[in-house]
């Protein structure tokens, strides 16, 4: 692939990630403009995830049969105008109703890129490949949130969403030019296919740890500026926006992964060092003060992407026939956990208080670790240990 087909595919991925996470620092005042209460506002992040986890494998097995350079494309064109919708809309039901369209684009978007990635790269490059294509999710997820709230502090909550409509139509337009997918030939739908994905050593154990992670992560980053709210200094969207800078820590997570795969002695144990990481961030998350909740941030991203960047690279390197359908069942977990991880623990936080919030992601988090540790040392027959 040459260089500007990674640009365009790159920049596809920050703009379609980004169209996630914007409306996350923005809760609070998404609440105040449509009259709702904090956990109703918090449904804004949970009815895009939802879909998340899914859609992907509806749309996994539909990549398996048809190329994924024209599903790119319309995804973005489709996905502009969804996001430039949500400045339109008369009321929060219209803004939740536009966001759930938005997350059943969003997974056509990331498994077409994925499984466009994975079948254009050489076996050799494969890992590099989706570990920087992880590292381009982590500064979207950063950029969507920090972009939302800075734009959204000087200029109206209305204004980031219509900057990023224009980003997502003029990646549309720019994908034109793409190449055709790498492959050769396609297989038939068929169902029995995912049974026979997640029966391959490791996989499912995989899935849910991932999966699990993800619930922790995203519950922190929803949950954190409603804590803010009760903090000294208070709420505003540009300190929400500039608390998620700990996403650059996910970058350097990412694009060092591979490194740390080997003197670790493989991606499995990687992820159960990155669940453990997450456990840190999760305690540190739950003590009452700013530069606390800061710096859970930079720890949660760190062992969050140091587990995701290696996942699907090992994933897609022990199945060679059904990549669509690996990166299909992939991101439909990972946005479950995402979207029970939006909601159910800011409803905890609303009812019971901020230590049981806390409490129910450390405990999540213990138990990722705990089947991370169990998938070490036989996972994915051996193929794993070659890291």
């Amino acid at each position: 692939m040459n260089t500007w087909t990674f640009v365009v595919l790159y920049a596809a991925t920050v703009s379609g990630i980004s169209s996630i996470y914007a409306p996350q620092p923005l809760l609070p005042i998404l609440a105040d403009a449509f009259g709702v209460s904090e956990a109703t506002a918090s449904l804004v992040t949970t009815a895009t995830m939802l879909p998340l986890g899914l859609a992907p494998l509806a749309y996994g097995f539909f990549l398996d049969a048809v190329p994924a350079k024209p599903l790119i494309g319309a995804s973005l064109a489709l996905l502009a105008c969804c996001t430039a919708g949500l400045c339109l809309a008369p009321d929060f039901g219209w803004f939740l109703s536009i966001r759930v369209v938005q997350g059943l684009l969003v997974p056509a978007l990331l498994t077409s890129l994925m499984t466009y990635l994975a079948t254009s790269a050489s076996a050799a490059s494969l890992r590099r490949v989706m570990a920087a294509y992880i590292a381009v999710t982590v500064f979207g997820g950063f950029f969507g949130r920090f972009f939302s709230g800075l734009s959204a502090n000087a200029l109206g909550w209305k204004v980031p969403f219509f900057g990023l409509a224009v980003v997502l139509a003029l990646c549309a337009a720019a994908c034109r030019f793409l190449p055709p997918d790498g492959r050769a030939a396609f297989s038939p739908i068929r169902l029995e296919y995912a049974p026979q994905v997640l029966r391959k050593n490791g996989f499912i154990a995989t899935y849910l740890v991932v999966s699990l992670l993800f619930f922790v992560f995203s519950g922190m980053l929803n949950l954190l500026p409603f804590r803010l709210g009760k903090l000294a200094g208070g709420y505003s969207p540009l300190r929400a926006g500039a608390m998620y800078a700990g996403y650059l820590m996910g970058i350097i997570a990412c694009l060092t992964s591979h490194r740390f795969s080997r003197r670790l002695g493989g991606p499995t144990r990687t992820m159960t060092v990155g669940a453990v990481v997450v456990i840190a961030a999760a305690a540190v998350f739950s003590l009452p003060s700013q530069a606390a909740i800061f710096a859970s941030v930079f720890v949660l991203c760190a062992g969050m992407f140091l587990a995701h960047s290696v996942a699907p690279g090992v994933l897609n390197s022990a199945e060679s026939e059904h990549k669509g359908l690996v990166n299909g069942l992939y991101i439909s977990f990972y946005y479950s956990g995402g979207a029970l991880g939006a909601y159910l623990p800011g409803l905890v936080f609303a009812r019971f208080g901020e230590r049981a919030a806390a409490g129910l992601l450390l405990c999540v988090a213990m138990l990722a670790a705990v089947i991370a540790a169990r998938l070490d040392g036989n996972a994915f027959s051996g193929e794993a240990k070659a890291g």
